[in-house]
């Protein structure tokens, strides 16, 4: 009755405005943001007055989670609560940073984004960049183009502050040489290695344990909550290949946009670039580049020249030639007077902020207008994608309209001739499919969908591909059966009392080894065997890095004498080690390269402590409140 009593209404001034604001608004921000443009904003935390969505958060988490499983951190171990801590305060960090970066006044252009973005490889096929793949790969990690250039935009500005702090970082030559003599000092390492595996069979769980361990600990043995997904697609990408091209249409199509097809006038040009540089002040290279000007004038060839002496490395080889380009390609000062230049004719020396130019212009390609015939293909595919963007947005707007009236899929498939599809059942960190959509994750995980049983509005994937979705069947997270799992259990309780013993016997070894034992006693006394290497460095290949940051830890032993310690390695068991003999490599000469190269490299670890020193200061002064 509503619907219909809204359909009977919609004649009206007042409906008429309201339509129009909702086209607006739809134009501006795209599918799905009628309803975010209307309904109030959940917010997480507030920063200094700014909130950090909910939005924000569920998008966070869920690119979050697919980096842990990319980086092969299996689903049901990640610690949720974790995860959404760690991910709120980034972005209450952000937000800081954000803040801070505005009081600042600083910028990064739309220009060098659209560089950027252009050259990451991740964008291209066959090594161009593709507008498509550009799509499709933020969009997968729950991006729209407008909300990652922001992104990328922030990062950048973030840049510009990190450099500014860990640039200032420095060693004095005294540290750095203190550091160098450390880092190559080199030690004589001896250890014992206690395997838990081979201590299992000398400990005991008894089912009892078994059993208080489930009971205590049954959160850790909950199913992952899962849905069914049923969706409807709808991709611009179908719909062109579905568009059928009437001759005359495409004929006025042509007519209507021929200009856009029009190859504007290219001059090709060649230069002879004279850098100025820490090495070659201004008043140097002007003097080189009137030299090889008054050559040119006498006659020689600019070719020949401009391969023995230009520095631009990337036109010398072919004789200066820049090739054919466009107006606007070079910067004002050459442009202006590669413009004013006759066929083979030479400019005197032109002054930019790259250096001097001779100029030479070798060749004008004329403005065309192609004919229908010459770009036939091109005129078809634009036209098919005209047609096809009006049917698109036609009919994302009835599938966002038909999904809000509907109480399933049907109607709309049936209407829009859209197949109903399935995922199968898939997690929070599905990371294939449409459910590795950020945006889809977070809708139907939502309560107006899981809970509620509605379908939701239309969720663009990217520009050219929208779904909505529903929930077909849906699996809460459950405690295991105590018979499922008791194995799992026993297995871990028999490791962790092998690790206990381990750490118990090296206690017991080190012990011995400090009263005085021999280390040959000590190791047949637990049927072991003594590993060692001679003159092992902090970056000793083949031993254990957890053995090798105890070894250089120890106290520096008196001659004859031994340091002893022993620590917890990370597949449960131990080691015992002993250090005997380190050397210190004497001091180079002050100022080597090597010496500098290493005062760099810590002055840049420094800079960086610096910076998150400043990050902690800027949490420390803001007011933050958290509201989940």
């Amino acid at each position: 009755m509503g619907i219909q009593q809204l359909r009977d209404n919609s004649t009206g001034l007042v409906t008429k405005i309201i339509v129009g604001l909702i086209i607006v608004v739809f134009a501006l921000f795209g599918m799905g943001s009628i309803t975010t443009f209307l309904a109030p904003v959940a917010k997480v935390a507030t920063v200094n007055g700014d909130n950090v969505t909910q939005q924000e958060m569920e998008i966070a988490v869920q690119r979050n989670r697919r980096i842990l499983i990319a980086q092969n951190v299996e689903p049901q171990n990640i610690d949720e609560d974790e995860l959404r801590g760690n991910v709120l305060q980034s972005l209450i960090n952000r937000k800081l940073l954000s803040q801070e970066s505005e009081a600042l006044s600083l910028e990064y252009s739309d220009s060098a984004l659209d560089e950027e973005i252009r050259a990451t490889e991740v964008f291209q096929i066959d090594g161009q960049f593709n507008p498509q793949q550009f799509q499709l790969v933020i969009g997968s990690a729950g991006f729209s183009p407008v909300t990652y250039r922001e992104e990328m935009r922030r990062d950048k500005e973030f840049q510009q502050i990190n450099s500014a702090i860990a640039g200032s970082s420095f060693l004095t030559t005294k540290e750095a040489e203190r550091a160098r003599s450390l880092v190559q000092q080199t030690r004589d390492i001896a250890f014992l290695q206690l395997d838990v595996k081979n201590l299992l069979d000398a400990v005991i769980v008894d089912e009892n344990e078994v059993q208080d361990y489930y009971d205590a600990n049954s959160f850790e043995f909950v199913t992952e909550e899962t849905i069914d997904i049923e969706y409807l697609e709808l991709k611009r990408s179908d719909l062109i290949a579905q568009m059928t091209v009437d001759e005359s249409e495409l004929v006025l199509f042509y007519e209507d946009a021929k200009e856009l097809y029009a190859k504007d006038e290219m001059h090709r040009v060649a230069h002879i670039l004279i850098e100025i540089s820490d090495e070659t002040s201004e008043e140097a290279a002007k003097i080189k580049v009137d030299e090889i000007y008054a050559t040119i004038i006498d006659g020689g060839d600019f070719s020949e020249l401009a391969k023995d002496h230009s520095d631009d490395p990337g036109s010398a080889e072919n004789g200066g030639d820049l090739g054919l380009n466009e107006s606007g390609t070079f910067v004002d000062e050459f442009e202006a007077v590669s413009y004013e230049l006759a066929l083979n004719e030479v400019s005197e020396p032109v002054l930019t902020e790259f250096g001097f130019h001779i100029i030479k212009l070798l060749g004008i390609e004329e403005a065309k207008t192609p004919e229908l015939s010459e770009i036939r293909d091109r005129i078809e595919r634009d036209f098919r994608e005209s047609l096809a963007e009006d049917i698109f947005v036609s009919k994302s707007a009835r599938l966002d309209e038909m999904a809000f009236e509907s109480q399933d899929l049907l109607d709309p498939s049936e209407e829009l001739d859209l197949e109903i599809q399935t995922t199968g059942h898939v997690n929070r960190a599905t990371s294939s499919g449409i459910a590795a959509n950020g945006n889809v994750i977070a809708a139907a995980f939502g309560p107006d969908v899981l809970v509620d049983g509605n379908n939701s509005s239309v969720i663009e994937i990217n520009a050219n591909h929208h779904v909505v979705v529903r929930i077909r069947e849906h699996k809460p997270s459950e405690i295991q059966p105590f018979a499922d799992v008791s194995s799992t259990i026993r297995e871990q309780l028999q490791l962790d009392k092998a690790g206990d013993l381990a750490e118990s016997q090296a206690e017991e070894m080190v012990a011995m080894l400090e009263s005085g034992s021999i280390t040959r006693y000590v190791a047949d006394q637990y049927g072991l065997e003594w590993q060692v290497t001679g003159e092992a460095s902090r970056s000793q290949i083949g031993m254990d890095p957890t053995i090798n940051r105890l070894a250089f830890s120890l106290p520096k032993p008196l001659h004859g004498d031994k340091s002893v310690g022993y620590t917890m390695l990370p597949g449960g068991g131990a080691a015992v080690i002993s250090v005997t003999n380190v050397k210190i490599k004497a001091e180079g000469p002050a100022g080597s390269r090597e010496v500098e190269a290493l005062g760099r490299a810590l002055a840049l670890g420094q800079g960086n402590v610096d910076y998150q020193e400043y990050q902690a200061s800027l949490l420390k002064a803001a007011s933050v409140t958290r509201t989940n």
